[in-house]
């Protein structure tokens, strides 16, 4: 397939479908205490749901990063936006917890794809804007994200029947973002072919060039915020309701006031980043989410009637502190013109991260119980302080990849005809 300049991107499209995917999500996230109490999941069979969509989400993001650089990440998201908003609805309706895990790894699949697709379109739209979009288009994601969960939990609050809302809100969703994926422009997107970010700023030559250290470490930081986002939109309603001992709309209400506070910070994010040194802002965002994991791990242990209110502090800490680092790490990246095949093993790598750590936390708390397993993410916002400033640094002294240039086609060359070479005009 020939060449192709990116199409142009709409960063109010773009921005709209990050809100739009956060609605989405919310009905998941903010619906699994819902499914919990229904069908009695329990620590062990909601962590085999969660590892079941985290190992499809593994498998479709590499492959969704070779379709969005052959055809177009627009494609990509065509297809798997109507796609999860289908199998989530079917989900939602469902009365057993077997053909729930089932489904969730297609369901994963699509969260895979449309993660590689939307992180395309964010870093391409940065950098036609020439100026920091990124945080404000996560932003609007948690928008959506605070936006479903609210009316999610006012509906079940009024005493509506989940088996009736959830598939009703996630279908509602799917119809929105599949119209906003159809106004997306097709082409394909990234670096052209034959470039690709290095550490040292050189364009590599050629696509098979191997992931360099300071790409799959980008993708680590990113995966230690994410596990911390995880732990929010699939433990935060089920600790509230499990641990603490509220009604599950009290559950969905915790998932939103997390993605509220990061809300807040995401829409000041792009101001913060052209205010405040990378790293610094990234240590400071990792002492905010360890200090409100702190809360959430003493919550069970306060005086009784202090349980939810603290809870809520440290849900809240933990949404601010975690706003920013992957929009740092993929601004850092998308400045860099990775192409989308490169850019979707880091992304692979971060969003693996969400997936897989809500899993490695219902193992935990089989074992320790759910208050016990808080205590990993916690764990890792540590480790996150300790590598995430030099890792940023490092992003950042990258020099931007320039395309090389089309190479000049050389003439073909027609034997020398004339009867005297000396005396040919051309080769005078």
């Amino acid at each position: 397939m020939s060449s192709s300049s990116p199409a142009p991107k709409s960063p109010q499209v773009i921005t709209a479908l990050h809100g739009g995917v956060g609605m989405l999500v919310a009905v998941w996230g903010a619906g699994l205490p819902v499914l919990d109490a229904r069908v009695d999941l329990g620590p062990t069979r909601l962590g085999l749901l969660l590892l079941t969509l985290a190992l499809g989400a593994a498998i479709a993001m590499p492959l969704a990063g070779q379709l969005a650089h052959r055809w177009s990440d627009a494609a990509v998201l065509r297809i798997a936006l109507p796609t999860a908003a289908l199998l989530l609805a079917t989900i939602g309706a469902m009365p057993a917890a077997e053909p729930m895990i089932a489904l969730a790894a297609v369901f994963g699949i699509c969260c895979g794809a449309i993660n590689v697709g939307l992180t395309s379109q964010a870093t391409t739209a940065e950098r036609a804007a020439g100026r920091p979009v990124i945080a404000r288009m996560h932003g609007f994601w948690t928008l959506g994200a605070v936006l479903g969960s609210s009316a999610l939990a006012a509906a079940l609050r009024a005493g509506g029947d989940s088996t009736l809302l959830l598939p009703a809100a996630a279908l509602s969703a799917g119809a929105l973002l599949t119209l906003l994926a159809l106004r997306l422009p097709v082409g394909r997107t990234g670096a052209d072919p034959g470039t690709a970010a290095d550490p040292d700023g050189a364009a590599a030559q050629g696509p098979t060039r191997r992931m360099s250290p300071v790409l799959v470490g980008a993708g680590a930081v990113a995966a230690a915020a994410f596990v911390v986002e995880g732990a929010a939109t699939d433990w935060a309603g089920i600790h509230t309701t499990r641990v603490l001992g509220e009604e599950p709309a009290a559950g969905a209400t915790m998932y939103a006031v997390f993605f509220a506070a990061m809300t807040v910070v995401r829409f000041a994010g792009d101001r913060l980043r052209g205010a405040v040194v990378a790293p610094i802002l990234v240590a400071a965002a990792a002492g905010v989410t360890l200090l409100g994991f702190v809360l959430v791990l003493l919550s069970p242990i306060v005086v009784e009637g202090a349980q939810v209110v603290v809870a809520t502090g440290g849900w809240a800490l933990a949404g601010a502190g975690t706003a920013l680092v992957w929009p740092i790490v993929i601004g850092s990246l998308g400045a860099s013109r990775i192409d989308p095949r490169r850019l979707s093993v880091v992304t692979t790598i971060g969003y693996l991260g969400g997936f897989v750590g809500p899993v490695l936390i219902g193992g935990l708390a089989a074992g320790v119980g759910l208050a016990g397993a808080m205590a990993l993410p916690a764990a890792l916002t540590v480790l996150l302080a300790a590598a995430a400033p030099p890792l940023v640094s490092r992003l950042l002294r990258l020099e931007p990849t320039r395309p090389l240039p089309s190479p000049i086609p050389t003439p073909r060359r027609t034997p020398c005809t004339h009867p005297s070479r000396s005396t040919c005009p051309k080769h005078a």
